[in-house]
């Protein structure tokens, strides 16, 4: 669970882009906390501006306006797992997790035993020196999963990452990821458009309107995990959640 430290906190971010018909608002003034270790899910509808908002806390996008503030320990430094893999097709997959290391000045043998470690967690142990063409979607994202715990920021971003993988290996992917979690506590904001995936995955979860993007509800599922989404309990809230998403849009 999430410990009482706020590690990120937004406050009125906003944020608009000029488009065919004009200048269209997608983010408006946006306020919220991020939790020592907790697990934060913020889901919306689609294009609804969600990872235009995790963009800004990565400071991958500037905010027109509005403030974030990290806490001194993370200096704003964040991994980050990609929807679409974003792995480097001519790096085999050691070099793949290392690449965050290297950029910070790590020597060779450190990086190499730091990038084992989280292959090995993710599952990907004798996989060390295959490259993306060889793997299969679920075992790009373990790639990048790795990559983003081998950075050693604490605080990890992630935009819709089994969004584009199969029912089967989506569900896999979620009970691998709580498992990697439970070894290695990190602050963990994760965007999805998928309910059933919110309830399952997070310990808290804000319901985003549709753009411009406000924040519609907060929940807590007081869910015993591993928790099982066809108890009457998760039903009961996936269909709270599903009606005032309906209103969202």
């Amino acid at each position: 669970m999430a410990g009482t430290g706020c590690k990120i906190k937004l406050e009125s971010v906003s944020k608009s882009f000029d488009d065919k018909i004009g200048r269209t608002a997608v983010l408006d003034e946006i306020s919220l906390n991020v939790y020592e270790n907790e697990f934060l899910v913020i889901l919306g509808p689609g294009q609804c501006g969600k990872t235009v908002l995790l963009n800004i806390i990565a400071d991958m996008e500037q905010a027109d306006s509005g403030t974030i503030t990290f806490d001194p320990q993370s200096s704003g430094q964040t991994g980050f797992v990609f929807q679409r893999y974003a792995l480097f097709n001519w790096k085999n997959v050691l070099k793949n997790v290392e690449l965050p290391l290297k950029f910070k000045g790590a020597e060779k043998e450190q990086r190499q035993n730091t990038a084992m470690k989280y292959i090995e967690m993710v599952g990907l142990k004798g996989f060390e020196k295959a490259y993306p063409s060889q793997l299969s979607g679920g075992m790009k994202q373990r790639v990048g999963i790795a990559r983003a715990y081998a950075s050693g920021n604490d605080i990890i971003l992630m935009d819709e990452p089994f969004g584009a993988l199969d029912a089967q290996t989506r569900y896999q992917m979620q009970d691998e990821l709580l498992k990697i979690r439970s070894k290695e506590k990190k602050t963990i904001v994760f965007v999805t458009n998928n309910i059933e995936e919110a309830i399952y995955m997070g310990d808290r979860i804000l319901l985003l309107s549709n753009k411009p993007s406000k924040v519609v509800k907060e929940y807590v599922p007081d869910l015993e995990r591993p928790r099982k989404n066809t108890s009457s309990q998760f039903m009961e809230l996936r269909d709270e959640i599903t009606a005032n998403m309906d209103l969202a849009l």
